[in-house]
């Protein structure tokens, strides 16, 4: 069946009626190359056979061209045996006898290739017209060089009528595929179809026919397969209609293949080697027969048909051509990418221009946001430079500059190998400086000696042109980028760190103009966080001031500036550090910055947990995990630090663990190994064995001390291993676990911080005592930034026997509010369950304080009724209800009336009427 031939077919029947009554008719079917010129003139037989006329067919062949009458002698060969013998070459008598009384359809395919002698048969029949009763159907390929011919032009220009075959839409390719799956089909594996296909049957037949013969099935998941196929029928044909064409025909087309939509006259011209006149013939024959469409893109952008004809091209001149386009594009002004891609896909790069025109797409790329692209054109331009020299220097510091954002390791790597091709310790301590080192593994490469190493040398390394040491402005914040970034290396080095200057060093006014600077007073107060060597005023005004100096931006993450962030997290002021990530997070997300968006994201947990938001620290926590997971490399020991320390604080040890002990430097990073053995002390103590617990938590003290790591707010594990002294027994060395953390955390002075540690020493100290510390740590919290500590410290609070029952109550309800606005279900539930408890003992204690008359009296006030409305309702004074109400304050231990709600509950209603 055919599809969308209508037009052509109604021509066809009203040739056949004309043919009944006596008149002639010469149809011309035009169409591209594959739109089904073939298929139409086949239909013509079932057509020709209701109407009750007889069909003769030839097809004309570019084999057969060279052969006498060869079309002629096809049709006499087609005719009824009966009656006379036709001679070969007499077309008249085979049309004046063939079919006496009634009519003739004559059709010859591909008549652009009949021989010489038929077409000087054809134009004699049709000198005088077309004989009556005879439909003469001929089918010619739009813009074929033979259809030029002058005779068979004056042929075609006796056509009655012309018709053209176009392309197929959407609707008939949907037919076609089911008719040959003979299935319903996705409309997906449609959509793909008909762009790959430009609507045209012969490739839409070809990729059906494949699709079929390889077991794709016609669904959404095979749409791509079908797309990337690429049928021999197809390529035949192709093939054989370029080798048929003039050579100005072919280097047009091939020109075109290689251009797409940026085959502007001027540079078709050039690219094809043609005169403006010669270019426009060439692009006129290509349009006529298909292969150019109206737009001037050969089959449209993307179809099978153009992806095949520039797969034909030879490969002598393949990497030429694309060379030339890439030369021509980036001279005529184009965007350097779209230059670039012609040299990607050449398989062999020539010119001096070639590495020029990569850095510059490079460029382009990483502007508009995609470093990988960027990546992409450097490694090819890394194959057309000399394996040694600062070119390739050059571009491998480049390379590594995009790699950072989303293949450290690589980015490494980089600069490792374009060390030694560098001039001068200068230009290598620059190239060092574009790595981030907090995505850098110590251990790779010997990257921390080779800091230390640059360092040295940079120090001894005189300013161009002078013989004295350091001192002109660029040399010294080079050196002080280097020694920031070495300090970031070196946490596990007690011995190195401690060559740092004091952070009060820094003075009342430290400097902050350069970039180095900024990055050498970031690892100093971060250096003075870890070993409690400053109080948190102190480093939260320095790390306040280095964020307003930097900009928030996603390069920024490659420096040591992400530890004032952390810094700012950890002092109680994390609403700072928030506004500049929520400034660099969407920056990140355009520019393509994977790598410094996971850095970003996971501080932006840290800064919540540090609000007190531990719902949102968790859920931010989890998505960085499970971009870890999918991702090629491992999370930066910043990062999986920051997730680790989210999973403890959230009640999530398993999670912790899994993340850490998977993690390649679990063993090598200090603070991980910490995190780790403190993790697992977290399991062992939620499955009851205390005893290893606390060895684990003491494990994870030993790491951090041996380092310097002093301050309980990057892993309180004193803390922790009172508690588990406590599980114990052992009430003496608890109290001195947590006296441990109370005092390292007085001398930091942040409020949650000490907080926590207060809460931690009131709950291993027995007696009143024990309840004034939690106490105590309640009122410290309040002043500081985490609902989430101080719903925990008035849920230990709540707790003690000490207490009151009904201020226990008010303390767990105040607890559980706060645990519901910062998003803590996992301590909601715990809150409740006390609560639950503490109500019922609230409620017996209260009701046999109260007297009845006491209980009413309070019952209608904390209905809301006031003093008067009591009074008129159970007829006794105004002064004894504020009587009763008064003891009732003083039995419930609340301070007021708006107590009286939860004070009550539980107690058994009075009949108050």
């Amino acid at each position: 069946m055919l599809w969308e031939r209508e037009t052509a077919t109604a021509a066809a029947e009203a040739a056949l009626r004309r043919a009944a009554r006596g008149q002639g008719t010469l149809l011309l079917v035009e169409g591209a190359l594959g739109a089904g010129k073939s298929a139409f003139l086949d239909s013509l037989a079932p057509l020709s056979d209701r109407h009750g006329a007889l069909l003769l067919a030839a097809h004309a062949s570019q084999t057969e061209e060279g052969f006498e009458c060869g079309v002629v002698r096809q049709l006499a060969d087609a005719c009824p045996p009966a009656g006379a013998r036709w001679p070969g070459d007499s077309f008249g008598v085979l049309v004046d006898s063939a079919a006496p009384g009634r009519p003739l359809v004559i059709t010859v395919d591909d008549l652009h290739w009949c021989d010489a002698s038929s077409v000087r048969a054809l134009h004699r029949v049709l000198a005088p017209g077309v004989p009556g009763g005879v439909v003469l159907v001929v089918s010619v390929l739009s813009g074929h060089v033979r259809a030029g011919r002058p005779r068979l032009r004056a042929v075609l220009a006796r056509a009655t009528s012309t018709v053209r075959l176009s392309s197929l839409g959407p609707r008939s390719v949907r037919a076609l595929a089911e008719a040959a799956y003979g299935t319903p089909v996705e409309e997906s594996f449609v959509r793909a179809l008909h762009t790959a296909s430009g609507g045209s049957p012969l490739v839409v037949h070809g990729l059906l026919d494949d699709a079929v013969h390889r077991g794709l099935e016609p669904t959404g998941a095979h749409a791509p397969a079908v797309a990337a196929l690429r049928p021999e029928r197809v390529r035949q044909r192709l093939d054989s209609y370029l080798g048929t064409q003039p050579a100005d025909v072919s280097r047009a087309a091939h020109a075109l293949a290689v251009l797409g939509t940026a085959a502007d006259p001027p540079l078709l011209d050039a690219l094809a080697s043609l005169t403006g006149p010669a270019r426009a013939r060439a692009v006129a024959s290509l349009r006529r027969s298909g292969l150019v469409g109206s737009d001037g893109s050969v089959f449209g952008a993307g179809t099978v048909a153009r992806e095949m004809l520039a797969e034909a091209i030879p490969a002598d001149q393949h990497s030429e051509l694309h060379g030339a386009a890439a030369d021509l594009l980036y001279r005529a002004g184009y965007p350097a990418e779209t230059a670039a891609e012609h040299l990607m896909a050449a398989p062999t790069l020539h010119g001096g221009r070639t590495v020029v025109l990569l850095r510059a797409a490079a460029d382009g790329a990483l502007h508009r946001g995609s470093p990988r692209s960027a990546a992409r054109y450097l490694r090819r331009a890394l194959v057309n430079v000399p394996s040694a020299g600062p070119e390739r220097a050059g571009l491998l510091v480049d390379l590594a500059t995009a790699e950072r954002s989303f293949a450290p390791a690589a980015s490494l790597r980089h600069v490792v190998e374009a060390l030694p091709l560098l001039r001068d310790a200068r230009e290598r301590a620059a190239a060092l400086a574009r790595l981030g080192p907090l995505h850098l593994d110590p251990a790779a490469f010997r990257v921390r000696a080779t800091f230390r190493r640059l360092i040295h040398d940079l120090r001894r390394c005189p300013p161009a042109g002078r013989a004295s040491p350091i001192s002109d402005d660029v040399d010294r914040d080079l050196l002080l980028r280097l020694r920031a970034r070495a300090y970031v290396l070196s946490t596990d080095d007690r011995e190195a760190c401690g060559r740092l200057p004091a952070v009060r060093g820094l003075g009342p006014d430290p400097a902050t103009r350069t970039p180095g600077e900024r990055e050498m007073a970031a690892s100093l107060i971060h250096h003075a966080l870890v070993t409690n060597s400053a109080p948190a005023h102190r480093l939260a005004a320095l790390a306040a001031r280095l964020l307003h100096r930097e900009p928030a931006s996603p390069d920024r993450i490659h420096t040591v500036l992400p530890l004032a962030l952390n810094v700012l997290a950890a002092t109680g002021h994390p609403g700072d550090a928030a506004a500049w990530l929520r400034a660099a997070a969407p920056a990140a997300a355009r520019q393509g910055a994977e790598a410094e968006l996971v850095v970003i994201r996971a501080t932006q947990a840290l800064v919540a947990l540090a609000a007190g938001r531990p719902g949102r620290a968790r859920r931010e926590a989890h998505e960085i995990q499970a971009v870890a997971e999918g991702a090629e490399g491992d999370l930066p020991p910043v990062c999986l630090a920051a997730v680790a320390l989210i999973a403890l604080d959230t009640e999530e040890p398993e999670r912790a663990e899994r993340l850490l002990a998977r993690h390649p430097l679990h063993a090598e990073d200090p603070q991980l190994t910490a995190l780790l053995h403190a993790a697992r002390g977290a399991l062992s103590a939620r499955g009851g064995d205390p005893r290893t617990a606390l060895h684990r938590f003491r494990t994870a003290g030993r790491v951090l001390e041996h380092i310097g790591w002093r301050n309980p707010v990057t892993l309180p594990w004193s803390g922790c291993a009172a508690l588990m002294h406590h599980r114990l027994g052992e009430d003496e060395e608890a109290v001195a676990a947590a006296r441990q953390d109370v005092e390292r955390a007085r001398a930091f002075g942040a409020p949650v911080p000490l907080g926590r540690a207060l809460g931690v020493l009131g709950r291993v100290t027995a007696g009143r005592a024990g309840a004034e510390r939690l106490e105590e740590s309640v009122t410290v919290l309040e002043r500081g930034t985490s609902a989430y500590e101080l719903s925990r410290a008035l849920y230990a609070l709540g707790g003690r026997p000490e207490a009151d029952p009904a201020h226990r109550l008010a303390l767990c309800r105040r607890a559980l509010e706060l645990a519901v606005d910062c998003g803590a279900p996992w301590l909601a539930d715990r809150v409740r369950r006390r609560l639950d408890s503490t109500r019922a003992t609230t409620a017996a204690s209260s009701a046999d304080s109260l007297t009845p008359s006491e209980r009413r009296v309070a019952r209608l006030a904390a209905s809301g009724l006031s003093n008067s409305a009591i009074s008129l309702r159970l007829g006794i004074s105004s002064r004894m209800v504020e009587r009763h109400l008064t003891q009732s304050y003083r039995k419930l231990d609340i301070p007021g009336k708006t107590h009286l709600t939860y004070a009550l509950e539980g107690v058994r209603t009075e009949h108050t009427e």
